[in-house]
């Protein structure tokens, strides 16, 4: 007779069931210590994640895994178990958009730091931890319509094993809080000063978008465009039972005054360290912008040949979302989004003005930046146009 037991988490409801798997409960247990899962009796219905013991570790059924997937250690299993909780948690509340994002309390504000190429947010998180601040979560973020951030419950989780290249410091710490852990990866043990609980919540206070950089000699906090921060989170979010327009519209609110930054680093812990030492409300003030970032708009292998006579216009059936200096458009209703800066933005408010040719266009553009050169604002605006064109932005036109 098989031992089997169901379980029930905050939030969601009776969802797990073990067979023979009884060593998986103190595992999930210690990986969301903030997230509490309770035997319940059994379902009549079978709970939406199972998983049974294995001769070679585990086996596992859930929606994200109709034909069932082999997990090799209890720690695997714990990962694929949380991925499964998270998509059931925002499943069940379509209010919430789950951000992919690391996130941590510093003086009373949630600043959050989506994953960016070549920096670990994972890392970073815990160095915040070792640091002294309260993580809400290192790889998801539940976001209400309040601007609020939820934490989930879950304990940081590292890849092992860490670069010997961290700081002595933080090693230690890591040492001192490691939790179950494979080969592979690691959970930190952390209390309830150091890890938020599920349903626990606090404002967003801003954006960080981080860049690991074994270049850098000390730490670099510079101010970002607030689109910045926008795209990298209208990339990575949980919210995939809505439309880019309904997520911008949700967005935008939120982030017209959250400050957005880069954070330029190479040590994790002494960035942390570094960061909270000067988070202060009126620390932020000074920095300076970054330069306005190109157009975010999909490639294109050729632009419009330079002959091309056609006059060109706006999309009616386009929707804009401007944000500070620079504009979100859709191309039409469940569209995908395309960022423009303040020179594609200049081009896109001129074709809703009035119908221009390539020509035109360009002699416009020209008189407007002193010493550009008319040839070379011709090509641009031969690429510029080109992307407008294979995103659906605008339409050519008789006259």
């Amino acid at each position: 007779m098989p031992n089997l037991q169901d379980y029930a988490l905050e939030g969601i409801g009776p969802c797990l069931r073990l067979v023979n798997a009884e060593p998986l409960e103190s595992i999930l247990t210690a990986v969301m210590p903030g997230w509490p899962i309770t035997p319940c009796v059994e379902q009549e219905k079978t709970p939406d994640v199972c998983i049974w013991r294995h001769p070679k570790g585990y086996w596992q059924q859930a929606p994200a895994l109709p034909d069932g997937a082999l997990l090799d250690t209890a720690v695997g299993t714990a990962c694929s178990v949380i991925a499964d909780a998270a998509g059931a948690y925002f499943y069940r509340h379509p209010d919430l958009v789950g951000l992919h994002c690391g996130s941590v309390e510093i003086n009373g504000q949630l600043v959050i730091f989506p994953d960016t190429y070549r920096a670990g947010k994972s890392t970073l998180t815990a160095a915040f931890a070792a640091a002294g601040q309260r993580v809400y979560g290192d790889d998801v973020l539940a976001l209400n319509n309040a601007g609020e951030g939820i934490a989930l419950g879950v304990a940081p989780r590292l890849r092992l094993p860490l670069p010997e290249a961290l700081s002595p410091a933080f090693q230690a710490f890591v040492n001192a809080h490691l939790g179950p852990h494979d080969t592979r990866y690691g959970y930190l043990r952390l209390d309830d000063t150091q890890l938020a609980a599920h349903g626990q919540r606090c404002p967003l206070g801003a954006i960080l978008l981080i860049d690991r950089d074994d270049t850098i000699v000390e730490p670099q906090l510079t101010r970002l465009q607030p689109g910045d921060g926008l795209w990298q989170l209208l990339r990575q979010n949980f919210a995939e039972h809505e439309s880019d327009q309904a997520l911008i519209e949700r967005f935008l609110p939120l982030l017209q005054h959250l400050p957005c930054f880069l954070l330029r680093y190479h040590d994790a812990y002494e960035a942390a360290q570094w960061l909270c030492a000067r988070w202060q409300s009126d620390a932020t003030e000074c920095l300076s912008p970054a330069r306005a970032l190109q157009a975010e708009l999909p490639a294109l292998h050729s632009a419009l040949d330079l002959a091309d006579g056609r006059y060109w216009r706006a999309s009616e059936a386009a929707l804009t979302f401007p944000l500070g200096d620079e504009l979100f458009v859709i191309a039409k209703e469940g569209g995908a989004i395309h960022r423009l800066n303040t020179t594609s933005r200049a081009v896109w408010a001129l074709l809703q003005h009035e119908p221009m040719d390539l020509e035109l266009l360009s002699e416009t553009l020209a008189s407007f930046f002193t010493g550009a050169e008319l040839a070379q604002v011709r090509q641009d605006t031969a690429h510029l146009l080109g992307q407008f064109q294979q995103a659906g932005l605008i339409n050519a036109i008789r006259v």
